[in-house]
């Protein structure tokens, strides 16, 4: 398998080899529309059941292509990809427009939530809902949603730490404040949204306890009059568990998994990629920048280019499993020889990251594949940082 899509990357890279400068981002999009319909069919035929997280692809070709399959709620982190999904959502027609959703799952200031409800009011067809990170959080949306010029009522999801400890209150901190969020007057609190990130694909039970929580803390919601429409959950580890739930998936809400990094595949989820039947849809292209030892070379390939954030090795050198990526600087990944054989010098590779997610968020763009060749490429709108909210 790895061998047939090294020659077809090879073929489809051939008559622009000469003018490629390495490293470069590569996304087939093909495999990317292999995998949305994989992820729809294991949610059962139904788009509405998944609200993938656009941090692991930052651009409108790929936010394209989910639209186009009926997938029409979103989930993002930063501003830069609020602005690209709700103006991808708006660009749909009336009839496909409608439900259609973009969930910042990220704990706003209050600079950073004004600078949302401008945006959201670029797009006045496309729904935005926000997060309230604890009871207090929540209590401060509701003052500055009554500050705002014109004064809002944001739709709410109360963001529940499920033991990441990251963001979000425990289950039975929320509990406790549940029938005084309720009657907070400037916002709707219409979801639950709970990320259980930190546990793997086996760590099943644990998952469903945390599922369990939610579950309880939205019928306390609902008891309280709070009008809970939506319970969103699980990344690309435990998707699984959450759709097997009965309790998720039979309440008076919608529910919804949100993995992302499905999407375009890396190593880190080979578990979900055997259960979906994935293909692995981003490569970076490198090449061989040093032979200066008989049993290492260096590739272009650095922490600049590829799975910033990840432990040694950050990648995998496709078709080429006796080479082995180690410990790489900013500009160079050097790597162990293991067989007889090696490419040799300025040949280029092709890598398959670690971490798909931050690999695509250090390039301005991508080279888009279709079939057998390269047909352009896709400005990465959303990657890096801008100095600015708006």
């Amino acid at each position: 398998m790895h061998a047939a899509i090294q020659r077809r990357l090879d073929a489809a890279i051939a008559p622009l080899r000469g003018r490629l400068a390495t490293p470069a981002l590569l996304i087939d999009l093909d495999a990317v529309d292999h995998n949305i319909g994989a992820v729809i069919r294991r949610c059962g035929g139904a788009p509405a059941r998944w609200r993938p997280h656009i941090k692991t692809v930052k651009q409108a070709a790929i936010l394209d292509r989910l639209v186009a399959a009926g997938v029409t709620t979103l989930k993002c982190a930063t501003l830069d990809e609020l602005s690209l999904a709700l103006a991808a959502l708006d660009a749909l027609g009336d009839p496909q427009r409608e439900g259609a959703d973009v969930l910042l799952a990220f704990p706003l200031h209050q600079d950073a939530f004004h600078a949302a409800l401008a945006l959201a009011a670029r797009h006045p067809r496309v729904g935005l809902t926000l997060l309230a990170e604890t009871p207090d959080h929540a209590r401060l949306l509701d003052t500055w949603a009554a500050a705002a010029a014109p004064p809002a009522r944001p739709r709410i999801h109360l963001d529940v730490d499920l033991g990441m400890q990251r963001t979000g209150a425990p289950p039975a901190r929320w509990l406790a404040h549940a029938a005084a969020l309720a009657r907070l007057s400037n916002l709707e609190i219409i979801g639950v949204h709970g990320y259980d990130g930190h546990l793997t694909w086996t760590q099943t039970a644990a998952a469903a306890a945390g599922y369990d929580a939610l579950v309880e803390l939205a019928a306390r919601l609902i008891a309280a009059g709070a009008p809970i429409a939506e319970l969103v959950t699980s990344g690309s580890h435990t998707y699984p568990t959450a759709l097997a739930h009965p309790a998720l998936g039979g309440g008076p809400w919608r529910h919804q998994i949100s993995p992302g990094t499905v999407l375009l595949g890396d190593l880190r989820v080979a578990a979900a990629a055997d259960d979906l039947g994935l293909r692995q849809a981003a490569f970076v292209a490198s090449r061989v920048i040093s032979r200066a030892n008989p049993v290492r070379l260096t590739l272009d390939a650095g922490t600049k280019a590829i799975s910033p954030d990840r432990p040694s090795p950050t990648c995998e050198v496709l078709g080429w499993p006796e080479l082995f990526p180690q410990v790489p600087s900013e500009e160079h990944l050097p790597v162990k020889l293991g067989g007889l054989t090696a490419p040799p010098f300025g040949h280029l590779l092709w890598l398959i990251p670690d971490h798909v997610c931050t690999t695509v968020n250090l390039y301005r763009s991508a080279l888009l594949l279709r079939g057998d060749e390269i047909i352009g490429e896709s400005p990465i709108a959303a990657a890096g940082r801008a100095p600015w909210l708006l």
